[in-house]
């Protein structure tokens, strides 16, 4: 299906055809006179006519609609004129209309007037009624939004972003700046530059040049400073993450973001940073300005639509983000990196609005009752029966193993039967990685789970095609996707990690919408919210 309406666009000969029904004309005269060519068949019925004619009337009243003249609309539904004047004042609307021309796609139109029925009503249902809803939430998440609005795949997706990029010129606002922003379907690559004031647009971390910074002792005090600080986070990172997992992608993220605004907002490099400089920082990640710089769906890094931020931290993020600011600034001390300032993880302002955060901070998680969590896990079970319960059964087995063992979703989605074998007991158990060239005895490895959990596990395995207890299965993560989503990046992970888990996130997506699913159909009084409610 072709998700956008055919352009509502009318040759001279069409609007004579309509012009000569609503004056009267029988429309089994009108289409061959106006319409007919070599192709036609000359027996064509009145009724086949008839159909021809109202559907060049539904275009152009469709075109009506697009031009915003409800009032030519009208006139043009009510049918054939049945006096002089009722006549003249159709024929005087269709030249009207002839006019005006092609209609542009206007931010205040429905969808209706653009897109096939069925797509449409779908976008209706998710509340998308006008175009500019839909440029907006384009700009918040990107080319798929369409993954927002169910019953909407990527093919249709597809569709609709090249017919908004198509029309990226028209769509404007009243000051005249475009509503689609310019990062949202900008697939160019980006370029490797050197950071300074002057960068036209942020680059991730990876791509920003850097000069060799010495050993800290050595390092040349007329160096660049833009460069010099970008050298100095990359061997931060090295050596307190080793420079990959998802520790080195959190800290890369927040110390690029710093590198970055140091340059563009205050053309400073790492080292010239203060602590005033720590508070307007602090000011920039409650909210990032100018947006269009420093904001935007989540993209690829090494296109040109990515952007350091996805919107204004929230106090835990951005406390999160000086903590992590804290480490980096105590480890140029330590190892002797020039710096104006050692930036502190917590300041006295800090420190004088921790009650009030404190007294606002919701209560710890109580522990769900025992009744509570077995009904929940019966619910579960019964709907993991189901043939097509791939996640409910992906489910029933992560939940299970979560409680059992006391892991975090981070063990969780990383945890496999090598590390169950080399964990200690499940009351302090912290899952590690083992060298690969040892061999495990997976049965042995499973043992100590209990049976409702080596079950579950095992019919988990067999939606993933994998075999429960067979050989070679030690490094196999416990609990994964049975298939791998439709994308490109879905299916370079499964071909790179052909025995590899959910990601975290993915797990706790997992997870979030059991619990949704639990609380809608069974107990809306369900007091586990968030997957680590059932940890408690």
């Amino acid at each position: 299906m072709i998700p956008a309406a055919p352009s509502v666009s009318l040759t001279r000969s069409e609007f004579a055809a309509v012009r000569a029904y609503v004056q009267g004309m029988p429309a089994a005269m009108v289409v061959p006179r106006y319409l007919s060519d070599d192709t036609d068949d000359d027996d064509a019925g009145a009724e086949s006519a008839l159909r021809i004619l109202l559907a060049l009337r539904d275009r152009m009243v469709q075109l009506a609609h697009l031009h915003g003249r409800a009032d030519l609309a009208e006139l043009l539904l009510a049918g054939p004129g049945r006096s002089n004047r009722g006549m003249d004042r159709r024929v005087d609307a269709l030249g009207e209309l002839e006019r005006l021309g092609t209609a542009a796609p206007q931010p205040q139109h429905s969808v209706e007037l653009w897109f096939a029925p069925a797509l449409a009503r779908r976008l209706r249902d998710a509340n998308i009624v006008t175009l500019k809803a839909l440029l907006d939430l384009a700009n918040r998440r990107g080319t798929a939004w369409w993954r927002a609005v169910p019953r909407i795949g990527a093919l249709a997706g597809t569709a609709v972003n090249r017919w908004l990029g198509e029309h990226r010129t028209v769509f404007k606002g009243a000051d005249g700046a475009p509503l689609l922003h310019a990062h949202v379907g900008n697939r160019a690559p980006l370029q490797p530059a050197s950071l300074s004031p002057a960068l036209r647009q942020p680059l991730p971390l990876e791509l920003i040049n850097d000069a060799p910074a010495g050993d800290g002792h050595t390092a040349r005090t007329d160096a660049c400073p833009y460069s010099h600080g970008v050298a100095v986070v990359k061997a931060w990172l090295r050596a307190a993450t080793g420079g990959h997992g998802s520790t080195f992608a959190a800290y890369r993220k927040e110390a690029e973001r710093l590198l970055l605004w140091a340059a563009l907002e205050r053309s400073k490099g790492l080292s010239q940073l203060d602590l005033d400089d720590r508070q307007a920082y602090l000011g920039f990640l409650a909210s990032p300005e100018p947006a269009s710089r420093w904001c935007g769906p989540r993209a690829p890094r090494h296109l040109a639509g990515w952007r350091p931020l996805t919107g204004a931290l929230s106090p835990p993020s951005q406390r999160h983000s000086l903590r992590v600011l804290a480490a980096l600034f105590r480890w140029m001390h330590d190892n002797g990196y020039p710096c104006a300032a050692r930036w502190p993880a917590q300041t006295d302002a800090d420190m004088s609005a921790a009650p009030a955060a404190k007294a606002a901070a919701p209560p710890a998680r109580a522990a769900l009752p025992d009744d509570s969590i077995a009904a929940f896990l019966s619910w579960l079970a019964s709907q993991a029966e189901a043939s097509d319960g791939q996640r409910y059964r992906a489910a029933h087995a992560a939940i299970l193993l979560l409680r059992e063992q006391e892991l975090s979703l981070d063990q969780l989605s990383s945890a496999t039967l090598r590390s169950l074998s080399l964990a200690g007991p499940a009351d302090g158990m912290v899952v590690e990685s083992a060298p690969l060239g040892n061999p495990v005895d997976a049965p042995a490895a499973a043992s100590g789970l209990a049976p409702a959990t080596r079950m579950a596990l095992a019919r988990h395995w067999l939606d993933r095609n994998l075999q429960w207890g067979g050989p070679c299965m030690e490094d196999a993560c416990l609990i994964g996707p049975a298939t791998a989503p439709p994308t490109g990046r879905a299916r370079r992970k499964r071909a790179a990690q052909p025995l590899g888990g959910y990601s975290v996130r993915g797990l706790h997506a997992v997870l979030a919408a059991t619990l949704a699913r639990y609380r809608e159909r069974c107990d809306p009084a369900f007091a586990a919210r968030s997957p680590r409610d059932l940890l408690a």
